[in-house]
């Protein structure tokens, strides 16, 4: 397996790696509560985070609850609902009437299936027969928001979330948490792109996963190549 070389030698400093969950360290499937991790991937991430070198954390759109129930990692700090859900911090109280409001507006086609996370909503449409698709994609885009909400363009889903939030914000954050280590950002969906340029901007390294238009600066193709170079950053030491 071959894995780019500049990307290879940065275990050779100490490194912040943040990661996306959903295409990044697990396969995308059509079923959320499928989405096992990649072989390796739990294996490298207790390395990364008891070698006395790197840190790590994930940012996902999930419930940083799900997240751990796939890689019982306890001290793997999970940044959930794309910035909205911190470790040890109070969630804002969800907004029902707005999601309530979506609901309503949703469309009934079969195959359609729709993630409530509790304080925002996500709209699967992977199930959906593909002659339908762009229907489904027009009928998603024709529905009223609330105020202050926005829709999220992912990989056959569309969420809708409270602005505000997001993961260019919580990347920045969690880089601003540790100023010793060298950012890495690494994902592979369009709301991964926000967290590429934030971390651009403040020199760090960004790592696409899989195919289509990027802010990042280097490329992999699937999961199971991030996981062999987390598992390469862990056999490295620092240069003296």
């Amino acid at each position: 397996m071959t894995l780019p070389p500049d990307l290879l030698t940065l275990g050779t400093r100490p490194l912040l790696v943040i990661l996306d969950y959903d295409g990044t360290l697990a396969p995308i499937v059509a079923r959320p509560e499928d989405a096992w991790p990649e072989p390796g991937a739990r294996e490298a991430l207790h390395a990364l985070l008891n070698g006395g070198q790197h840190r790590a954390a994930i940012v996902t759109g999930r419930r940083a609850q799900q997240v751990h129930a796939f890689l019982n990692l306890p001290d793997l700090p999970v940044i959930g609902l794309h910035g909205m859900e911190w470790p040890g911090e109070s969630l804002q109280p969800p907004d029902t009437a707005a999601l309530d409001a979506l609901r309503a507006q949703l469309p009934g086609t079969t195959g359609v299936r729709v993630e409530d996370k509790g304080w925002t909503l996500a709209v699967h449409y992977r199930e959906v027969p593909e002659a339908q698709q762009a229907n489904v994609e027009r009928q998603l885009a024709r529905l009223k928001l609330p105020d202050g909400w926005e829709m999220m363009t992912g990989k056959k889903v569309r969420e809708f979330r409270p602005g505000g939030f997001g993961k260019g914000k919580a990347v920045r954050r969690l880089a601003q948490e540790a100023p010793s280590h060298l950012p890495v950002f690494i994902g592979d969906d369009v709301t991964d792109e926000e967290g590429f340029k934030a971390l651009r901007e403040m020199n760090g390294t960004t790592i696409k996963v899989g195919e289509g238009e990027t802010k990042a600066a280097y490329r992999l193709s699937d999961p199971a190549r991030v996981v062999a170079l987390l598992a390469q950053w862990t056999q490295q030491r620092p240069l003296l």
